[in-house]
């Protein structure tokens, strides 16, 4: 009897402690701004392969989720990516970083465009990127703050900037990463959810780095200047 009374008492605080957490209604959809590159050194085609990226963790205790591969699970999807989960929502207490290979910023190699779509419960579950574990904007900005101090806590990204919101449609977003000019750098693509409630994810279809700048003619190819007049 004792033991069905105590379970009874953990139910009555549990239940309303969940229901207690806000729902927000998303926004209109983010601004689609590419970065309008003129010249392309590193073309991460993830319908190609995964180019190396690889996944590490972000926290203490987050469940990894980024895996790379073919996926019905969302729309219009371009080929193979790199997603939260292929098959499925994400998992509560999702929490891990998907990394670029090491890259040298200079004047070509200063923007980096992101082919994406996201699907994430507004305010509460997200993602960001960083540079060398330091977290970077868009050049359209975030469009919210991730879990706000409250009773839930999502891996990674708590606290933080990031792409959050249901259903965000395929969008090109453009990183500039001139502060970082002169650096060997990684990029990190950081996901985190809390212990309540999930969506269809983040899904990474490319990752393009290069510059907006016209290419001088000393640094054309023979083959290149060739083909412009063939």
């Amino acid at each position: 009897m004792k033991i069905l009374l105590t379970l009874a008492l953990c139910l009555a605080l549990t239940v309303p402690a969940l229901a207690e957490k806000p729902q927000y209604d998303t926004p209109g959809q983010p601004d689609r701004v590419p970065c309008g590159l003129t010249s392309i050194v590193h073309d991460w085609d993830f319908a190609i392969s995964d180019h190396g990226f690889t996944t590490a963790a972000c926290d203490d205790q987050g469940v990894p989720v980024w895996e790379h591969g073919p996926t019905s699970y969302i729309p219009d999807v371009p080929g193979d990516c790199w997603g939260t989960d292929l098959d499925a929502d994400y998992a509560l207490d999702a929490g891990e970083s998907l990394v670029s290979p090491t890259f040298s910023v200079d004047a070509t190699t200063y923007l980096v465009e992101v082919v994406h779509y996201y699907s994430m419960e507004y305010l509460w579950d997200g993602g960001n990127v960083t540079v060398n574990g330091e977290a970077i904007a868009p050049l359209v900005g975030y469009p919210g703050l991730i879990s706000v101090p409250q009773d839930w806590y999502s891996w990674c990204v708590d606290e933080e900037m990031g792409f959050t919101g249901v259903d965000s449609g395929w969008l090109t977003t453009c990183f500039d990463l001139s502060a970082y000019v002169g650096q060997d750098v990684t990029l990190s693509f950081d996901f985190g959810a809390d212990d309540f409630g999930v969506e269809a994810g983040w899904y990474i279809a490319a990752v393009r780095v290069g510059s907006d700048q016209a290419v001088p003619v000393e640094q054309e190819s023979l083959t290149g200047i060739k083909a412009r007049f063939d």
